[in-house]
């Protein structure tokens, strides 16, 4: 009986996401938060749709190959640890991890459009403003009363209104 490698050689290849290990530490009425350990593959995973914008925070290096159904808008992506990203929701696409190592990424799905307000953003360290967040690093939470996620970007630890343990860095997204 072959062992527990040769039986993954073996199945068919489906999408990508089958392969990949997912956990989900927050899910709640305004996001769905995923840390997904992405391993290299050799094919593109199957046609699939994001239906929601999110925030993408690198934890790892990778480089992915993106190609949607129409062919417009194909990209060949390459992430550095701590890059963050907009993801907008996108039509049909594949996409296909091409490093030689696996990546950590937490993908923060947004459940609900910005509100319209602007919370005070920080003196330095902003990385992403969009109409639903605003993102940046820092060692401290955001003030009482807003509602975020902190991922600390050493452990991957995730929270919501909360601090992870040690010290940092961390990426704090704030929602609108």
């Amino acid at each position: 009986m072959p062992g527990p490698r040769r039986l993954l050689l073996t199945l068919p290849l489906l999408a990508l996401s089958a392969f990949a290990q997912r956990s989900i530490p927050i899910e709640n009425e305004f996001v769905r938060v995923l840390i997904v350990v992405d391993p290299p593959v050799t094919k593109p995973g199957a046609m699939h749709v994001h239906d929601q914008n999110r925030v993408m925070i690198y934890l790892d290096a990778a480089d992915i190959n993106i190609r949607h159904e129409n062919g417009q808008g194909d990209e060949d992506q390459h992430w550095k640890p701590g890059d963050i990203a907009w993801s907008p929701a996108t039509g049909r696409h594949t996409s296909e991890h091409v490093s030689a190592k696996p990546a950590r990424i937490v993908e923060i799905e947004l459940r609900k459009p910005g509100s319209g307000s602007t919370p005070k953003a920080p003196a330095t360290g902003v990385l992403l403003d969009k109409p639903q967040v605003l993102v940046y690093r820092a060692t401290t939470p955001p003030p009482p009363g807003n509602n975020y996620i902190a991922v600390n970007m050493q452990t991957a630890e995730t929270v919501w209104n909360g601090t992870p343990s040690g010290k940092g860095p961390f990426v704090i997204t704030l929602l609108k």
